[in-house]
């Protein structure tokens, strides 16, 4: 029993220092609407309070001034205050701050993770990205391992400041001796593969950088911008082109890589999660028997656990009757997307089909890498679009619970179209998108994020006592166990394990306090 307070006084003093600031000498009461305050004065005057200013007419709410020296603390001038006639509750004056987001000097602009009105569109006009970073910011699954996506694209800038400590290397190759090092096909493949020349030289492109920024540029470095995963590892596949056989070379090697890295358990190859094109043939009937290898290739990705994200016609047509390949095509373990504006409308010149086009994903006037170390906020396109879906995708496997994960390694492919079931039962319904798409909507990032972290589970992540709240007790529940390392359960780990690490710490802690203060803040 002694040993037990102790933890809990330990842990109250952890909490008081990571817990909500407030400002000292000054409190919030509400008082009841049928007392006189005039009437209080004198009360509250010979207890040590003040009434300074009415913050909320409607609900009688006041900032109450604490008269100096005449208690110990702000906290036990509060205590006392809560017992005065007229009031129905007090609080302290909390410090506010503001969700976790990056230092990166272009996110401000970047109005498709974060929409406040700055481009003049409409405000809350995003996938929510600060509000998904709550859970995750990218990088590992539960079970440690690396978190790849594949650009199928005309190459990419791989050396490009903001991307090069999230590019994927094949560790297991030597570079540049001409040798199939770990002997899966390709030789001196470092970074990724070239199917145009079917070598290692992976060639810049534009395009390419632009789409994997949105994915991955590096998050929180002080560079340009941010990308959906502050940390993943993005595979280099130049093979954007109308030559199937190109696309075909391109798709194989990203199949090739998840597939040695199921058969050697992780020892080589590529923990590939979802591949990301912007490429196609307009008006082609992807059902009519003349493609069929184009089914079959997503097919074979997807039985490997790989969702491929794809760019519809950059045209308003109807996919369901003008065709489209591959976004046309029948096989589930593709995504197609359209491109939403920054007014939560769809893009005039953007494709639709409410069969073929499963969302809509911010993809007008997007900020992000360009080759030469440098950013573009100019890029329009359903190419813009597509790797956000990509990215969320990378990120719902960080976010993963660990029993997600685990399932996942045993059934790869049913866990996959779990997956992107997530994303589009969970997208934020538009008017523009729906009865004109699949899920009749435009991504949302943190619903999607927040449903992986807590599949598997009836409760949400920072519940980690399991009463459908999330609330103090869970803080003092995580800091007790940070302090003695007893005392949860698998479950309970899980669900204090917010940022899904492996790890209980700190960070955790202050996860669980955004999300007590978000719901406190929205009711």
């Amino acid at each position: 029993m002694k040993h037990k307070l102790l933890y809990s006084m330990v842990a109250i003093i952890m909490l008081s220092q990571i817990f909500a600031t407030f400002k000292d000498g000054q409190l919030i009461a509400r008082i009841d609407q049928d007392t006189s305050i005039e009437s209080l004065k004198f009360e509250f005057k010979s207890n040590g309070f003040e009434f300074d200013n009415q913050l909320v007419r409607k609900l009688n709410i006041w900032l109450i001034i604490i008269s100096p020296n005449f208690y110990k603390s702000t906290e036990d001038a509060l205590i006392q205050l809560r017992k005065l006639p007229g009031v129905i509750y007090a609080q302290l004056d909390h410090n506010l701050s503001q969700r976790v987001e990056p230092n990166d000097p272009f996110y401000p602009q970047m109005w498709n993770l974060n929409n406040t009105g700055q481009s003049g569109g409409v405000a809350d006009a995003d996938i929510d990205a600060p509000e998904a970073w709550d859970i995750s910011t990218g990088g590992v699954t539960a079970l440690g391992e690396e978190i790849v996506v594949a650009v199928v694209d005309g190459g990419v800038s791989y050396q490009h400041v903001d991307l090069a400590d999230n590019i994927w290397v094949n560790e297991n190759e030597i570079p540049s001796n001409g040798i199939d090092d770990d002997e899966n096909g390709y030789v001196d493949d470092i970074v990724g593969w070239n199917a145009y020349n079917n070598n290692g030289s992976v060639p810049s492109s534009s395009h390419g950088t632009h789409v994997s920024g949105t994915i991955g540029a590096k998050g929180d470095n002080s560079d340009d911008v941010t990308g959906i995963n502050w940390d993943v590892k993005i595979m280099c596949v130049a093979g954007s082109t109308s030559q199937t056989s190109v696309a075909s070379i391109a798709y194989g090697y990203v199949l090739d890589q998840k597939t040695l890295w199921i058969e050697s358990g992780g020892e080589f190859g590529a923990n590939v999660v979802a591949t990301n094109s912007s490429f196609g043939i307009d008006f082609a009937d992807c059902n009519s028997g003349s493609y069929p290898v184009w089914n079959d290739l997503y097919n074979a990705m997807g039985e490997v656990g790989i969702l491929s994200a794809a760019a519809t016609i950059n045209s308003n047509q109807n996919v369901d009757n003008i065709g489209d390949v591959p976004t046309g095509c029948s096989s589930d373990y593709m995504i197609a997307v359209t491109n939403t504006t920054d007014d939560d409308v769809k893009y005039s010149g953007a494709g639709y089909g409410l069969e073929t086009i499963d969302l809509g994903a911010p993809g007008t006037h997007i900020c992000s890498t360009i080759p030469g170390n440098n950013v573009s906020c100019s890029y329009t396109g359903t190419s813009m679009a597509t790797p956000h879906v990509a990215g969320t995708v990378g990120l719902m496997h960080a976010a993963a619970t660990l029993t997600w994960a685990e399932g996942y390694v045993e059934s790869p492919a049913i866990k996959a179209l779990e997956l992107k079931s997530m994303i589009l039962d969970n997208v934020d319904i538009l008017p523009t998108l729906d009865g004109v798409t699949v899920s009749g909507g435009r991504l949302n990032l943190y619903n999607a994020v927040y449903a992986i972290a807590n599949a598997g589970s009836n409760f949400q992540s920072g519940d980690v006592n399991m009463d459908s709240l999330i609330n103090i007790l869970d803080v003092v529940n995580i800091a007790n166990y940070i302090v003695t390392g007893e005392g949860f359960t698998q479950e309970e780990i899980e669900l204090a394990d917010m940022d899904g690490n492996g790890e209980i710490n700190v960070v955790d802690i202050v996860s669980v306090i955004n999300i007590i203060l978000n719901i406190n803040g929205n009711n």
